[in-house]
């Protein structure tokens, strides 16, 4: 028992969280919770569309697709899945900007096989020459998802990531084109799972009805396989932060209809104004009793949907205000829009409106507490984006929100809305008549695309 003695003695426990670290480098997160029924286990990789070169654009999002398709004790995607589901569990994988997270729930009883499922996936994926080209296929049906006729990217927050943080808007995306799909093989798929498959770039989270002193001589036994040493991958530089406003502009008749995304550079989760951005957003436009959805939606009818939320990155983030409108309705939806945000920028948020927010901070924490899904995924992200000393708990977060006073956070809103610090991709059936009038209320220098 030495290596697990070697191991014990690095447990960091976080008021009712535990962490390790395998002697492979490998960080493990638990919490317990026997009161629930439910398991989790998140395990997240450090990769993603902002790691990869232009001619590998999508490689990550056809990673997520190949690694639950088998592996050696489970030979394709059905045994996975059948096994999984025989547990009355989910198996899932998604892929983002900066990350790749596979999911495992399942019940509580039923926890140790789930792990030893996992591991085996993660492990032993087989990436069949065949399966590569079976999955290429299904790929392609998605990416057509995002493309019109000719070929082009109509997906506005792809489209407005690439306005914000690229000197020209980027046709490829977050899951390539054709082009790059095509020369996608089993090699390319086993050297990208390779590269970033290694512990030192990975976090797995365990949260539930589990005992995680036994499921960390689970995961010892299993994942202390992994070798360590390589170098950790990083995120590739180039993207940068302008301080001028952009806007793009894509005509297309394959949407019903219009696209908007307005986006505001704001700052990664490392930073201390990270927490007033979150407030920000949520005020603005995080739900049906927000300011933009009561007033754009439900007072004036002008939009399907519409909603803020704030993203984040290692080093970097923004808030994102998204929009679903009929092209009749797109000049006067955009332009109330702009009036909403300018109002808060000008007027601030007011002391009501900040204590509803923290009420929902209290309790939305409260309830993730009861979900291992997202509470494995609220400490795998901290852990693999900040790589911080210590992690914030739920708690925690609760009280830096608390914290924020209405003076702070106006001081974030008026810098974060700053007009010269906004970008708007407009994707849809519009005319150009629209897009004149758009350009007039949204001055802005109109971004040229990457091309394919």
């Amino acid at each position: 028992m030495p290596f697990l003695l070697r191991w014990w003695e690095r447990t960091i426990v976080l008021g009712q969280y535990k962490k390790r670290r395998l002697d492979n480098g490998l960080c493990l997160i638990g919490v317990e919770n026997p009161a629930l029924h439910s398991f989790g286990c998140d395990v997240r990789v450090h990769a993603g569309p902002r790691f990869e070169p232009r001619r590998h654009a999508g490689l990550t999002h056809f990673l997520e697709h190949m690694i639950v398709q088998g592996s050696a004790g489970f030979p394709s995607s059905h045994a996975i899945t059948r096994a999984v589901e025989d547990l009355g569990g989910v198996i899932d994988a998604s892929s983002h900007p900066e990350s790749l997270e596979l999911y495992l729930g399942v019940h509580r009883k039923h926890w140790a096989r789930g792990l030893e499922i996992l591991t085996d996936v993660l492990l032993h994926p087989l990436f069949e020459a065949e399966e590569v080209e079976q999955e290429k296929r299904i790929v392609a049906q998605e990416i057509a998802e995002y493309r019109d006729e000719r070929q082009r990217n109509i997906s506005a927050s792809e489209l407005a990531y690439s306005l914000m943080f690229k000197e020209q808007v980027d046709e490829l995306g977050t899951r390539g084109n054709r082009n790059t799909l095509e020369g996608f093989d089993r090699e390319l798929v086993q050297s990208h799972y390779e590269r970033f498959f290694i512990p030192e770039n990975m976090v797995v989270s365990l949260a539930g009805a589990f005992d995680f002193d036994e499921a960390c001589g689970t995961l010892a036994g299993s994942l202390s396989a992994m070798k360590a040493g390589r170098d950790v991958p990083r995120v590739l530089r180039g993207e940068v932060v302008r301080h001028r406003a952009r806007a793009f502009y894509r005509v297309t008749e394959k949407m019903p209809m219009v696209d908007v995304e307005l986006s505001y550079h704001g700052c990664g989760p490392g930073s201390a104004r990270f927490g007033a951005v979150m407030a920000a957003a949520q005020i603005l436009g995080g739900g049906m009793s927000s300011r933009l959805f009561a007033r754009v939606r439900e007072e004036r009818g002008l939009v399907y949907d519409i909603w803020s939320f704030p993203v984040g990155y290692s080093d970097t983030g923004s808030i994102n205000l998204s929009l679903s409108v009929d092209s009749r309705n797109l000049v006067e939806a955009l332009d109330a829009t702009l009036e909403v945000v300018e109002n808060l920028r000008r007027e601030g948020v007011t002391a009501d409106e900040l204590e509803r927010y923290k009420e929902s901070v209290r309790c939305g924490m409260e309830i993730l507490c009861d979900r291992p899904q997202g509470l494995a995924d609220w400490l795998s992200w901290q852990e693999l984006l900040l790589r911080p000393e210590r992690l914030m708990t739920p708690e925690e977060f609760v009280s830096r929100q608390e914290a924020i006073t209405e003076e702070g956070l106006n001081e974030v809103i008026e810098d974060v809305f700053a007009a010269d610090n906004a970008n708007l991709a407009v994707v849809g059936p519009f005319g150009p008549g629209e897009e004149k009038k758009l350009a007039r209320l949204f001055p802005a220098e109109v971004a040229m695309t990457a091309g394919q």
